[in-house]
């Protein structure tokens, strides 16, 4: 804060104003956390993962979405989910670095020779703003799943009107990737179990071996879902009903909305205003 005062007083004025204000929010919200016991309800947190992740994507610095991540990767070992939380991360990362270096070989006018090719330095730098975007935006989700139950989360999308049509085929999608992953790796080892993926096959046919297993685990897909779905229907389900009340939220749910929305604004005008 001092460097903040003697580069520019009324920026440097705004953001230690700003500094004491957050951190008098965040030592209300943990008295209240520490005083009722309980976690913050998944309407608000569905609210704040969706306006934090649209503001990450907005962002024109990398500084605050890499902030964002280590901060997920910290949370993740406090609350011992930390290695669900890396395997799942691995695909987003690695989708993130093939960016980069696509990004780097053709974007940009400033060529950078590192040997045998060269690279982008705008491209380079874009690619690192989109990795640390995709980065913390997929951090936070991943977070979010593994702090709250599908049951909670569906829940609060209904709160939201978010159409029944959706809800109803997340539920189905969640409630049966177990099942079908179960289901692909017994095909996959009968499959094995009868020498289709042995050393003496060639590319071609190990290929035809997985288009077969594909084709039958669709086949198996849709004989399931229409099963399930005519047991739905024999129980007197409806797509459209609303069984589920919920409670309205509470002071102390808002209070915490509140305060997460205007740090969120703060992290976005200090990342336009301040870091430009």
């Amino acid at each position: 804060m001092p460097g903040w005062l003697s580069g520019d007083p009324l920026n440097g004025v705004i953001i230690t104003i700003t500094f004491f204000i957050s951190v008098i929010i965040g030592k209300y919200i943990r008295m209240k956390r520490t005083a009722s016991g309980y976690p913050i309800d998944p309407r608000i947190r569905l609210y704040i993962l969706f306006f934090l992740i649209i503001s990450i994507t907005l962002m024109g610095h990398w500084y605050i979405p890499i902030g964002i991540s280590i901060a997920c990767i910290l949370i993740s070992i406090k609350i011992n989910k930390f290695g669900d939380y890396r395997r799942k991360l691995v695909f987003p990362v690695v989708l993130s670095l093939f960016i980069i270096i696509i990004q780097g070989l053709t974007y940009g006018s400033t060529k950078i020779d590192i040997g045998i090719i060269s690279i982008y330095k705008e491209g380079v730098e874009y690619g690192f703003l989109v990795f640390s975007r995709v980065i913390a935006a997929t951090s936070l989700i991943i977070l979010m799943l593994s702090t709250a139950s599908e049951t909670d989360i569906l829940d609060a999308m209904r709160w939201y009107r978010i159409p029944a049509a959706i809800i109803d085929i997340s539920s189905l999608m969640i409630r049966y990737i177990k099942a079908f992953s179960t289901e692909s790796r017994k095909m996959k080892q009968a499959q094995e179990s009868r020498c289709g993926f042995s050393g003496s096959c060639g590319f071609r046919e190990k290929i035809q071996n997985i288009a077969t297993i594909s084709g039958a685990l669709i086949a198996r897909a849709f004989t399931r879902a229409d099963q399930v779905y005519r047991a739905m229907i024999s129980r007197g389900w409806k797509h459209d009903q609303n069984l589920i009340s919920h409670r309205p939220l509470s002071n102390n749910d808002m209070v915490m909305g509140f305060a997460l929305s205007a740090g969120i604004i703060i992290l976005f005008w200090i990342d336009r205003i301040i870091m430009r």
